[in-house]
């Protein structure tokens, strides 16, 4: 027999993936995780011949804390040709592009920051390093103060590294926790067809998540790229969904990334003139990364780049914040144009499964809920992609929830622009998770951002902790969001010096993505949902077999 536990992801360092702990004692039926320190401990309960319950303790094992680990998208490239599927080659963008990583370590309560770095993805030197590496002589008592007796906690950090591959941003663990860590990418550009803003946080690696939103239709391009930075093979199978129904794609099994390496797939070679594409990416064996580099050209006018990043896990509930929607005077003019039909606000929401699902969907906005056409509920078909037009929203920040009778997936789509004829820009964005405490936000390099809150129900309080480019941590700012609202506070709000932003949620359910954007002529706009939090207990599922 064989029973499913849960055993905690910092269970195991990166150094020794793939190397699991193992012990039984007679008939054990398993394990369970307990306390901060990662110690293993239970009893198993069974019968014996005369039916009596007979209890086995379990034996217990001390679990090191994990590595932390969050791989950073490649540069954007232009795909030279067209290809089928595979590995494509890419030609450079243009001479304004820039690519940049930014992140944050943050130390204990006496001021050591854990050893971290940025790396590339296959090894090498580091690009940077945050904080050197700890002695394990020094690790065996945590600091709960500085060597006067205070609590002092500062941060390592790297502001703007310039990147061209895929880097890898690690941290080691102290005192049996895993750290408080996080990075961010982005991209500009403000020539070329590749022209326009993109913004992603580094993500930390998975067995299984959903990207949404990709588009292969004429003028479009979308690549996904994949990223292994584990010691162990990585087997990956793709699930596609499109707009009419599952997408039989057999050139999207049993793809194989050996450690430290990448896989580039152009969707149109396994999801062609697709409006809206739905991934469900898995892997076997190492736990991978991945980003959809999603442009669009129409007729010979750039029209956005965006970095497309994982949603929330599927669930019958998702909450997609930071839709953005333009001053209809700007945008209707745009829309209007010929081939721009698909320009326009929408949500995109993905059904895994064989029935239907009946959605409902609220959008919430600075001053509370905004109704929708036809009351927002929709019928999405089994096994596709439904759209959901947002263009009757008037300006201004807006959070999404869609709620189903079936599990599912969602994203939404927003273009910035200036005038009919001129580039335009696009941004998808995630669903989100929701926030609990110790979330890295780094900002992005060259370009404006504001944070985006909401709280479905109830009331939330949220906390920004400033952190500048030499690591000092500035001021707490608390923010009250009430229910049913939209929150927008302005990075530049929270101090000229802040590079990266600390962040903490507290009360009724809440939600929050970074919406950056670029002033002037080039119409930027990216959105990236605040990341998971890297501190603490993280768990996956283990199959003990006896």
């Amino acid at each position: 027999m064989s029973a499913t536990k849960k055993v905690s992801e910092t269970a195991v360092p990166a150094k020794r993936n793939g190397t699991w702990v193992r012990g039984a004692a007679g008939v054990a039926a398993g394990v369970v995780l307990v306390s901060a320190t990662g110690v293993l401990a239970g009893a198993s309960i069974v019968q014996n011949i005369e039916g009596a319950a007979v209890t086995f303790p379990v034996p217990t094992a001390a679990v090191p804390a994990g590595e932390y680990s969050a791989v950073c998208p490649e540069s954007l490239r232009l795909l030279e040709g067209t290809v089928d599927g595979g590995d494509p080659e890419f030609s450079p963008v243009s001479e304004t592009a820039r690519n940049r990583v930014s992140a944050m370590t943050l130390s204990d309560l006496g001021g050591t920051v854990p050893g971290s770095s940025i790396t590339p993805l296959g090894g090498g030197d580091p690009l940077a390093v945050l904080a050197d590496q700890v002695p394990e002589s020094e690790q065996e008592d945590p600091q709960v103060s500085n060597e006067d007796g205070l609590t002092n906690r500062v941060a390592g950090v790297v502001s703007g590294q310039a990147v061209e591959g895929a880097a890898v941003l690690r941290a080691q663990a102290l005192g049996e926790q895993r750290a408080t860590a996080g990075a961010g990418f982005t991209y500009t550009a403000t020539d070329g067809d590749l022209s326009g803003l993109a913004v992603a946080h580094c993500q930390v690696p998975s067995n299984d998540f959903w990207l949404v939103g990709a588009v292969t239709t004429v003028g479009a391009t979308a690549v996904l790229n994949l990223h292994n930075p584990s010691q162990s093979p990585a087997t990956v199978n793709l699930d596609l969904y499109g707009s009419e129904g599952v997408v039989d794609a057999p050139g999207g099994r049993g793809i194989l990334i050996a450690p430290g390496e990448s896989e580039s797939i152009v969707v149109a070679g396994l999801a062609a003139n697709e409006e809206n594409v739905a991934i469900r990416v898995r892997s076997d064996g190492g736990r991978i990364s991945g980003f959809i580099q999603q442009s669009m050209l129409r007729g010979l006018t750039p029209g956005g780049v965006e970095l497309i990043q994982a949603s929330a896990p599927s669930a019958s509930s998702q909450f997609v914040p930071g839709i953005q929607i333009q001053a209809p005077d700007v945008m209707d003019p745009i829309i209007a144009q010929e081939g721009y039909a698909g320009a326009g606000p929408s949500l995109q929401v993905a059904v895994p499964g064989g029935t239907d699902a009946v959605l409902d969907v609220r959008v919430f906005g600075p001053n509370g809920e905004v109704e929708l056409p036809g009351g927002g509920v929709v019928t999405a078909a089994a096994g596709s992609v439904t759209s959901i037009p947002l263009e009757s929203l008037p300006e201004g920040n807006y959070s999404a929830v869609i709620s189903s009778d079936v599990l599912i997936s969602a994203s939404a789509r927003v273009v910035r622009g200036t005038e009919p004829e001129e580039p335009i820009d696009l941004a998808q964005v995630p669903s989100a998770v929701r926030l609990g405490s110790q979330h890295v936000s780094t900002l992005p390099t060259g370009a404006d951002a504001a944070y985006v809150f909401s709280a479905p129900t109830g009331r939330a309080e949220v906390r920004l902790l400033p952190v500048t480019a030499e690591g000092v941590l500035g001021e707490e700012q608390v923010f009250d969001v009430a229910g049913g609202t939209t929150l927008t506070v302005p990075a530049a709000d929270l101090g000229k010096e802040t590079v990266a932003v600390l962040i903490g949620v507290s009360g009724d359910p809440a939600y929050g993505a970074q919406v950056t954007t670029l002033d002037g002529d080039t119409p930027g706009i990216s959105v990236a949902p605040i990341p998971a939090g890297s501190a603490g207990q993280q768990s996956v599922s283990v199959n003990i077999g006896f």
